[in-house]
Order: structure tokens, then C-alpha cells, then sequence
């Protein structure tokens, strides 16, 4: 989902002074991304800025202007510039015009964690974020209608149910967390109350993992953080339609928006895969081949359905007479598949069932349902047969009473 996390800092300094013969040093760190220190003599002001995160390899980009009176500036403003580590790095220095008369200095500043002139590390691949025991679908990727465009639109959501674990896609440092909300919805009042933790990447780019529950962050900016390692837990805070996890990478710009960027993952299929909307994605387990079929046995079982045709129990091999089943189909992917289902008495006394359709191009899920009528010769043992695109696939046995 659209995140409008907009880590944008206006900051703003106002003071006169005398000149002095003492050289006065003052630091100012009650902000959120990075500590000012200036530095004053007989000549006039130096500018020096540090990243608050005391991870070493922290990057921030900072726009830096200034209202000026009796001073010069050393470069052009504004100043466009990126501060790399926790040491003071000097920025810019204004000197006086006219020493021993009425001075003025007054800064302003845009700020977001991250390097705007980096360059993303194409090769890497990244781990798919959350455990190797889960089987997770992508509800919305790259381009999706509802929230990724613009400069959102290479962010990817994982459909995953709240408490889910969360783990780091890619080596990196923690610049941010938040897990104080607890509300989520599709309102506007929401975009900026989504629980988040942003990891910053050795190439200065950052991953925003997002949506997350109410104190389900399990890390602190500066912490350092390998791929793999678990970081939080999903929720449905913010602005969101769902329980989901928001994932993406981006860098900063020098508009102070972010410019997500395409990724590629080890996946189920591929060694380095582009995930796609409403596919489902699991870890490859070693040994195993990548599926070669549109659908896993594991995903077609027998439901019983209400009289209002709501599924209530699905896996279940044991009905009763006058219940409905449903025969349920999960696909791995969207696409248009062949279905026959023969549904048959061991004992050969009734006819089979017989039913074929063709599912559509974009249905993840098909199902048919049929009556067990209140009928005694109904009862007794049963078997239903599933073929996918002419393969016979599975079969079920099922006990009727």
C-alpha cells in the first residue's frame, strides 16, 4: 500500500550576534536525523553536521538554506549535500562582510535518511521477508491500480495475517522504527500513522517494511542487521485496506520524495525472480524443483458450506446428509485452467457425478458445490477425482452419514 512516510524535516535556526575574539562552539542535536554544530571566530560562522545514528555508515540528505545578513556564504545556496557517519562534517562557512557590525544568520532544512546519488547494487538478491514455513501471495506489485504509482510504483504487498513474522530482505543498519499506532483503514487521516522500520543498505539505498502491529518492531535505529534476521511482526496500521505488509525500496530525491526501485528475490521458481501480483511465493527448500504445475495437491480439499453457501470448515473428509460440499481450488498463480471433477460411490450403486468448466484468466480460487440430499443411499463411501488441464491430479475420499 502508498506509503507517505515523509521523513521530511524543516528545521530552523534564528539568532543575532556580536563579534567576539572567543571562537564559540555550539551543538544542537534535539532533531531526529542529524546534530548541527557551528563554530565561530573573528571571521565568521563554519557550519558542521553529523548524523544522529551512530551507526558509522549512516547516510543523510540534507538541503541546507540560509537568510543571511552581513555574511557571505562560501558556496551558492541553497546547499545540496549528503552527510555520510556520526563525525562533524563542515557544510559551509559564511564570513562577515563587515566585521564589528549587526550580523544575521537564520538556516533552514530539508532532510531524509538515505544517499540521493546512490546507485542501487543490481545484483543483489533479496530474501523474501517473512519465514520459510509460510506460503504468501502478493495482493498488490509493481504498477498496482490502487496505491503503487508514481513514486510508489515499485512497492510490493505481502498478504499476510496480523502477527506474521517479519525478516530482514537484505544486509543493512536500522535508521527509523515506529510501532506506537494501532489503528488502520482506508482513510486519508491514516497515511502517516503506519508502524514501519527502515534499513539502510551498504549502497545507500533503504527498504521500508510497513503496516506493521502495534509494538511489533523488534529492533532500534543504529542496530546492524543481516538478511534473514527477524525484525518485526506484520499488523494493519495506517493506510490500508487489510492486513498486509508494504514492502519496498527507495532512495530519496532532490524533491524529498522517494524513487522506489525495482528488486528481484529468490523464490520458489527462480534464483532471482521479479515478484508478480497474485502469485503465491514460498522459499526454494533444497532439493526441491521449482513447480511445473499450475496449482499444488496441498490446495484442492473438500469444504462444508452453510445453506447460505458461506464456507465454514474446510480439509474436513466427514458430511452429513442434507450438508452442501464445495470442491475447492487454490492456484499458485492467475491464469485460465481446464477443471473436470468426478465425484463417484465406491460401491458403484449411484451415478457419478460429473463436472467440467474452464476457470478465468484472473481467478486465483474456483470451487463447485453440490447437495448431499437427504437420501439413505447416499450415505456410505465416496471418492472425487480433480484433473487440471487434462492431467489427472488428485483424487479424495470422503465419508458420507
Amino acid at each position: 500500500m502508498k506509503q507517505l512516510l515523509t521523513f521530511l524535516l524543516f528545521l530552523c535556526i534564528s539568532f543575532c550576534f556580536s563579534i567576539s575574539s572567543e571562537e564559540l562552539n555550539t551543538e544542537d542535536c534535539n532533531r531526529e536525523w542529524i546534530c548541527l554544530l557551528e563554530v565561530e571566530d573573528e571571521h565568521g560562522v563554519e557550519l558542521f553536521i553529523r548524523n544522529k545514528n551512530q551507526n558509522p555508515n549512516a547516510a543523510t540528505s540534507i538541503k541546507l538554506d540560509a537568510i543571511l545578513t552581513n555574511l557571505t556564504p562560501s558556496n551558492p545556496l541553497p546547499v545540496y549535500t549528503v552527510i555520510r557517519g556520526n563525525e562533524p562534517r563542515s557544510v559551509l562557512k559564511l564570513e562577515y562582510k563587515e566585521k564589528g557590525k549587526y550580523a544575521f544568520r537564520s538556516f533552514s532544512y530539508r532532510v531524509r535518511p538515505g544517499d540521493w546519488d546512490s546507485q542501487h547494487d543490481d545484483s543483489v538478491t533479496y530474501q523474501l521477508p517473512f519465514g520459510p514455513e509460510e506460503k504468501i501471495r502478493i495482493s498488490q506489485g509493481y504498477n498496482g491500480k490502487i496505491t503503487h504509482k508514481g513514486q510508489f510504483a515499485y512497492a510490493l504487498d505481502f498478504l499476510m495475517d496480523m502477527g506474521t513474522p517479519i525478516y530482514a530482505a537484505r544486509d543493512g543498519f536500522v535508521v527509523a522504527t515506529e510501532d506506537r499506532f494501532k489503528e488502520g483503514g482506508f482513510r486519508p487521516d491514516l497515511i502517516s500513522k503506519a508502524n514501519f522500520i527502515i534499513i539502510q543498505h551498504s549502497d545507500g539505498t533503504l527498504a521500508n517494511y510497513a503496516h506493521l502491529q502495534q509494538k511489533g518492531v523488534l529492533v532500534n535505529p543504529g542496530d546492524t542487521i543481516i538478511q534473514g534476521q527477524l525484525i518485526g511482526y506484520s499488523g494493519n496500521t495506517g493506510y490500508t485496506q487489510g492486513p498486509h505488509l508494504h514492502f519496498e525500496v527507495h532512495k530519496p530525491n532532490k524533491n524529498f520524495e522517494v524513487t522506489t526501485i525495482p528488486t528481484v528475490f529468490t523464490t520458489q521458481y527462480k534464483s532471482r525472480d521479479i515478484l508478480k501480483p497474485f502469485y503465491l511465493y514460498w522459499h526454494p527448500k533444497w532439493g526441491e524443483s521449482p513447480p511445473s504445475f499450475p496449482i499444488d495437491v496441498k490446495d484442492i480439499y473438500l469444504c462444508r458450506i452453510s445453506k447460505s453457501l458461506e464456507k465454514e470448515f474446510c480439509g474436513t473428509t466427514e458430511f452429513t446428509l442434507g450438508e452442501n460440499i464445495l470442491i475447492y481450488l487454490q492456484f499458485l498463480q492467475p491464469g485460465s485452467h481446464q477443471i473436470r471433477v468426478e465425484v463417484f460411490k465406491e460401491d458403484g450403486t449411484l451415478d457419478p457425478i460429473k463436472i467440467d468448466w474452464k476457470s478465468k484468466e484472473d481467478n486465483l480460487y474456483e470451487g463447485r458445490y453440490f447437495e448431499l440430499r437427504p437420501n439413505p443411499e447416499i450415505s456410505g463411501k465416496w471418492v472425487v477425482k480433480f484433473s487440471i488441464n487434462g492431467v489427472n491430479f488428485k483424487s479424495i475420499s470422503f465419508l458420507v452419514r
